[in-house]
């Protein structure tokens, strides 16, 4: 019993020695690690990539003018009409707000009603040419936001019309390939410059809306006539061609 008490302190300065060494080590491994690394309030290194996609809200802006008491459109403003929606490559998934207007000479309701066709029958043509139904939202604003304030047959004029607000979100990719940084050994233990370029840019060239970008939407049954158009496209050769990747 002695010798067994006898025996404990023996082996307290070997334990001691241990520990010392293990500070020491880890004091010395300390000292090695660089000083750039930055670190987050949890420990963990911060590894995200430095590459987004921005999403933007675009809008064009399109007028068609009208006769005095009249609500058809005329054949030369139908051709404008036509060129702007195929200049700006309307899509199902575009947004496009009708606004109609009327001149100050009648009373207010009448120019309500008056506006209110002007804006369906543009609606309609939109309709007679394949633009989704849904997207389309006619309103009616009589005289009160004229497009101009004069008193004139000219000022009169522009103020008859319907104006075509389109709207749609926009994807821009990062700028890729990023080779700005060399690859190699980083004992630092940071993101290459490149990280995350393929995915993103993928990410925006195959997204269907980039809507769902900026918030998501509920889920709902497959569109079977939109998925049978992405199809036809593709069976068409209408499809958006890929950018070339140049690495140097």
């Amino acid at each position: 019993m002695t010798t067994a008490l006898q025996a404990r302190p023996a082996q307290a300065p070997r334990r001691l020695a241990q520990v010392s060494g293990l500070v020491a080590l880890g004091l010395a491994l300390a000292a090695c690690a660089p000083a750039t690394v930055q670190t987050e309030a949890t420990g963990w290194l911060a590894a995200a990539s430095p590459k987004r996609l921005e999403v933007d809200q675009a809008r064009y802006r399109h007028s068609i003018y009208f006769a005095t008491d009249s609500a058809e459109i005329g054949t030369d403003e139908q051709d404008r009409l036509l060129a702007f929606l195929q200049a700006a490559n309307v899509g199902d998934s575009d947004t496009v707000r009708l606004e109609g207007h009327a001149d100050e000479r009648a009373d207010d309701l009448y120019n309500l009603e008056l506006a209110s066709r002007r804006a369906q029958a543009v609606a309609d043509l939109l309709r007679h040419h394949g633009l989704a139904a849904p997207q389309i939202q006619p309103l009616s604003y009589g005289e009160r936001l004229p497009a101009t304030a004069d008193r004139t047959p000219a000022a009169w004029q522009r103020n008859r019309r319907v104006e075509l607000l389109l709207e749609r979100y926009v994807v821009t990719t990062p700028a890729c390939p990023d080779w700005s940084r060399a690859s190699g050994v980083d004992f630092s233990n940071q993101p290459h410059s490149n990280l995350g370029c393929a995915s993103q840019t993928n990410l925006g060239l195959m997204v269907a809306e980039p809507r769902d970008l900026v918030s998501g939407r509920k889920l709902a049954p497959a569109d079977g006539v939109h998925q049978a158009q992405g199809v036809t496209r593709y069976r068409e050769g209408k499809v958006t061609d890929l950018q070339k990747e140049r690495v140097q």
